[in-house]
């Protein structure tokens, strides 16, 4: 009882902290909810079925793996205040997993109600077979989201639980990144060849698909990922590569205004920087081609597959473009929590010089806003080239109730983008003041 009086008390006082971990458990666990109900109201049965709940789980345990050490990093000082009034280690673990795990409850069950609401909203429309009484269904959905967080829960509290045993409190964490350097400045330029010519190579095979006859579509194709993927690839080489021999080259207009710390910031880590943004540039358009392919297979008129079938299809895809999504944001996210936190003696040091806090707020907002968007530069560049071919060639292929049907799942995608990113970046930004105002 002294253990959950505790916890209710520490999450209270550091929920601030938990805004990442609340937002990953309980999106992803919604997900799991409307799968699962899917899969009652279709009686369904094999492993299909629980294939899409498996790998969110897996993924979800990967990144609260990541947000749990996070957090017990954020906390240290904390634990090591308790330990120095004489708390054993064994006492601050289960004191520390049972907030985890009461954080992890209240997002299961918030979790478990936004996606029950989500899948009445979408499918008790057009009931499938014969509906089942409401609240037997909820009970039984939450049955089965219960068994998946219960695995969740199990696995990241052993891990988070060993490394608590492992913990020296005096070993918290501040790792200084080191600068990458290269010695010439401007092999950029070859990247930007090498990106110019994939590029030109990627629209070639979009164009083909678009009008040649549907015999040779097939061989486009193929080859199409191959000059995407190094374009994408390229792109970052060249632009973080362009931005290091800026900054380099100490042109007079980097001294002005606060171009200097925010190339720097850009800059100091380019080559796993150029990495990173290919990737999750890689995971963005993974995220779209997902949701165009579920709403479409959703469309009444689009009839490959029998209803239930269509509806398990559909919002599979959907989920997986959703777990995209909060993969990409979720990992950038925290990153930036981290970047920040390593920066916080810079912040104390330009308060020392006269940036207000305000001021100081600001460059810190600019630095989140360009770390979350900077990898949607290519990908929005790709779609914005491939979307108005593609287009045309679907509007003669599908029904002439869904033309333009591909431009309007753009727009909704936009849409979609546009919540994700206000609401992390309020996450962010919300999680990123203590270290702003260095002198409270």
């Amino acid at each position: 009882m002294m253990y959950l009086k505790l916890s209710i008390r520490n999450a209270k006082r550091s929920f601030i902290n938990y805004l990442l971990y609340v937002a990953t458990m309980t999106i992803l666990l919604a997900i799991i909810e409307v799968s699962n109900c899917i899969t009652i109201i279709g009686e369904s049965a094999g492993f299909q079925v629980i294939s899409l709940p498996l790998l969110i789980a897996a993924i979800q345990i990967v990144l609260v793996g990541y947000i749990d050490l996070f957090l017990l990093k954020q906390r240290a000082k904390e634990f090591a205040s308790y330990l120095l009034l004489g708390m054993e280690k064994k006492k601050l673990t289960r004191l520390f997993l049972c907030e985890v795990l009461l954080i992890g409850f209240c997002c299961y069950l918030a979790g478990t109600t936004i996606g029950f609401s989500i899948y009445g909203f979408w499918y008790f429309r057009e009931p499938l077979h014969e509906m089942k009484h409401c609240g037997f269904l909820y009970g039984k959905s939450m049955f089965y989201t219960f068994l998946f967080f219960g695995l969740i829960e199990t696995v990241c509290s052993f891990r988070l639980g060993r490394r608590l045993g492992k913990l020296q409190i005096r070993e918290l964490m501040y790792e200084k990144n080191r600068n990458q350097g290269v010695k010439n400045i401007g092999n950029y330029k070859k990247w930007g060849i090498i990106f110019l010519l994939c590029f030109v190579c990627f629209i070639g095979c979009v164009g083909s698909i678009v009008f040649l006859p549907e015999v040779y579509i097939v061989y486009p194709v193929s080859v199409a990922a191959i000059p995407l993927l190094i374009s994408v690839f390229a792109f970052y080489k060249w632009v973080f590569g362009c931005l290091y021999a800026y900054r380099r080259m100490k042109s007079v207009r980097i001294y002005q205004k606060d171009r200097l710390y925010i190339t720097a910031n850009v800059t100091s880590n380019f080559k796993t920087a150029a990495m990173v943004n290919a990737v999750f540039c890689i995971c963005f358009l993974f995220s779209w081609g997902s949701f165009v392919t579920g709403i479409l297979i959703l469309q009444p008129e689009f009839q490959l597959f029998d209803t239930a079938m269509r509806q398990w299809m559909g919002t599979s895809q959907i989920s997986i473009c959703i777990v995209f999504l909060v993969i990409y944001f979720s990992i950038l996210s925290l990153q930036q929590m981290i970047e920040v936190r390593q920066s916080s003696k810079s912040n104390w040091i330009m308060c020392c010089m006269g940036k207000s806090s305000k001021q100081i707020a600001r460059l810190v907002n600019q630095q989140i806003a360009m770390k979350l968007s900077s990898p949607m530069i290519m990908a929005l560049l790709i779609i914005l080239f491939c979307i108005p071919l593609l287009n045309g060639k679907m509007n003669f292929i599908l029904p002439a109730s869904l033309n333009h049907i591909l431009l309007k799942l753009t727009g909704e995608f936009g849409a979609c983008i546009m919540f994700f990113y206000i609401c992390y970046f309020g996450i962010v930004s919300a999680m990123s003041r203590r270290y702003i105002y260095p002198s409270d």
